[in-house]
């Protein structure tokens, strides 16, 4: 989001009435669901802005449980699944509108996501189903200026590995502990993460056309390690999105130091030398050969992404 000229106010399930009318509202979470009791009552807070940012017509992103509160927002009957919770990488296909949706050009029509998810839902009123799965559908959809993704393209190798050591209970109902999933889902998250990014940018991109945003600085990626090469050259890693390649050679770059300071520099080139992470890292030439770019340096740049 930042990439794409968003400013970002991160909260863990708060909801501010002012909410409904900001720009874009993005809604996140994981869940298999409440089979016993009453869901907290903050789910039903976030519904309800939801629910009115659809009837204002503003844009909201729904990822995760975040998916299960828009859709429930649209109108949608939400509870649990009887076909029991899915936890883990598994296909998902594109319909014949998710095919012809710019969100997923490219992609084939069966592809592997993460799910961490148990509850169905019924039919979205108003809504285009984009992709789906037999046991659950309505796993991708766009409602109004919104969209919904139940699967989690946000989630990397580290981030599960913290899901599953966090949630023993989700996972004791999939009949496993926490070092059984890791050992057979780890290796698969990875592997997804390069459709994963790419999706990811996609809609950054359409909701920055949606609201007008991007104007000014956009962030790239923070810096976590520097290779220094000859003269004015650097390496700079993690880099740039493998699928989704937003910056260009010959492109300015400033990169914002952890006191604040800058230095400047241009992009030289891409240099993944084989490796198939899901991203590439950058090859800088620095204005000054005595410039430096310590870890946890901030890559920004003012000129237009590529996405």
């Amino acid at each position: 989001m930042r990439r794409s000229g968003f400013s970002l106010d991160v909260r863990t399930r708060e909801p501010h009435p002012e909410d409904t009318e900001a720009d874009l509202v993005v809604v996140m979470g994981k869940s298999l669901g409440h089979p016993e009791g009453e869901p907290p009552a903050v789910w039903e807070e976030e519904r309800r802005l939801l629910a009115r940012r659809l009837e204002a017509g503003r844009p909201s992103l729904g990822i995760g449980l975040g998916a299960r509160l828009l859709a429930a927002a649209a109108g949608a009957r939400v509870g649990p699944g009887e076909k029991g919770p899915v936890l883990g990488v598994h296909p998902v296909s594109l319909t014949m509108e998710g095919q012809a949706d710019p969100l997923f050009a490219g992609f084939e029509e069966f592809f592997d996501v993460l799910h961490w998810q148990g509850d169905a839902i019924e039919p979205i009123p108003g809504a285009q189903e984009l992709v789906s799965t037999a046991r659950y559908p309505h796993q991708a959809f766009r409602v109004g200026k919104s969209y919904g993704v139940r699967f989690h393209p946000e989630v990397d190798g580290a981030l599960f590995e913290r899901w599953a050591g966090r949630s023993q209970e989700d996972v004791g109902r999939v009949g496993l502990t926490a070092e059984e999933l890791l050992k057979r889902e780890g290796p698969r998250v990875v592997r997804v993460q390069q459709h994963a990014m790419l999706l990811l940018e996609r809609l950054a991109a359409f909701f920055a056309r949606q609201v007008g945003a991007g104007g000014g600085e956009r962030y790239l990626f923070t810096v976590d390690a520097i290779q220094r090469l000859a003269g004015r050259g650097v390496l700079l890693s993690p880099g740039i999105p493998r699928r989704a390649p937003i910056v260009r050679v010959g492109q300015t770059l400033s990169l914002k130091r952890p006191d604040g300071s800058r230095v400047e520099g241009t992009v030289r080139g891409m240099a993944s030398f084989g490796d198939t992470g899901s991203a590439i890292p950058l090859l800088v030439l620095l204005d000054s050969p005595d410039d430096e770019v310590p870890p946890g340096s901030e890559a920004l740049t003012s000129e237009p992404l590529t996405v």
